[in-house]
């Protein structure tokens, strides 16, 4: 009994005399920089958005000013935390979050910004992936029992950072014209391509200006979609194959009926009656208010119409 136990303790400090213990140190430092790069980072962007929610600058901060960005901190600090336990899924996530939301902040500004910390950040997530891939590469060759990762980091954390990351992605694909964005848009913010698709397939005039836009498309407006110019309401739909086209001059408009309103699940439903007897219906995603932002200019555009005189009834005789 007594020369087993010396056998076990033999054993235990030949496993612990193969770690490359200086290996071991060097990746440990390198996710605890970058741990340490992602709980500043959170901090800073937590810090912007409350002063762009609050203090009402606009320009450059209308960005961070939507209280969905504490979404992204969360994240990143999720990662930070995910670092200090030598996690590889919050390393590499972190870097593809940092990559992905820079290139939504340049496509949303139109110009790249802050080049120089853009680097030093990206130089300190990297060498987390560097360092948690070797802190575990290193323990496992020591010990090919060891378990990198627990149960109930992959069954609920990894999961969460999917979700996370996903949105993000989703973000920027919305951004860069990849999908068409959730909600009413300003006819500014169309891409090209979707204004000259919208003059090729005889939906607007070429000398028409889009103010307003909205399609329930996911990749593309083809479809359908409902719009205010500076000359009509319009709403379009492409039934097998063939494209409808309804729309009105403003001074044809006899009434704007909001037969239902949305939420975050369906659109709000506007009916639109014309002077001519007909009526079309408008589909407009309520996120952000845009249906009423569309609504109110739509309403301010039709010309106010004369009040009928009630004649007076001639006495009876």
């Amino acid at each position: 009994m007594e020369e087993k136990l010396e056998f076990e303790d033999e054993l235990e400090f030949e496993s612990e005399d193969q770690i490359d213990q200086a290996g071991l140190d060097a990746a440990a430092h390198d996710v605890k920089q970058a741990s340490i790069a992602a709980f500043i980072s959170a901090g800073m962007s937590f810090l912007v958005i409350l002063f762009a929610m609050f203090s009402g600058r606009g320009g450059a901060f209308d960005q961070f000013a939507d209280p969905v960005n504490f979404v992204e901190v969360a994240l990143v600090l999720a990662c930070g935390i995910g670092l200090r336990f030598y996690s590889r899924t919050a390393a590499v996530t972190l870097v593809i979050y940092f990559i992905l939301a820079k290139l939504y902040t340049m496509m949303t500004l139109g110009r790249p910004t802050g080049l120089l910390f853009t680097v030093i950040w990206l130089y300190f997530y990297w060498k987390g992936i560097r360092g948690s891939f070797a802190y575990h590469r290193i323990r496992r060759e020591a010990d090919p029992a060891y378990r990198s990762t627990p149960l109930l980091f992959i069954a609920l954390v990894i999961p969460t950072v999917a979700i996370m990351l996903g949105l993000v992605v989703l973000g920027v694909m919305v951004e860069s014209g990849t999908m068409v964005s959730p909600e009413v848009v300003a006819g500014s913010e169309l891409s090209q391509s979707d204004s000259q698709m919208l003059v090729d397939e005889g939906i607007v005039a070429p000398d028409e200006t889009v103010l307003y836009f909205y399609s329930t498309g996911v990749t593309s407006i083809s479809d359908d979609g409902n719009l205010l110019t500076d000359q009509r309401v319009i709403s379009y739909e492409r039934v097998d194959g063939v494209l409808g086209v309804y729309a009105a001059k403003y001074e044809d408009v006899e009434d704007v009926i909001i037969v239902e309103e949305g939420n975050y699940i369906d659109d709000t439903i506007v009916e639109i009656d014309t002077v001519d007897g007909e009526l079309f219906f408008l589909y407009l995603s309520p996120i952000e208010g845009g249906d009423q932002a569309f609504i109110k200019e739509l309403q301010s555009r039709i010309p106010a119409k004369p009040k009928q005189s009630k004649q007076p009834e001639l006495p009876r005789l």
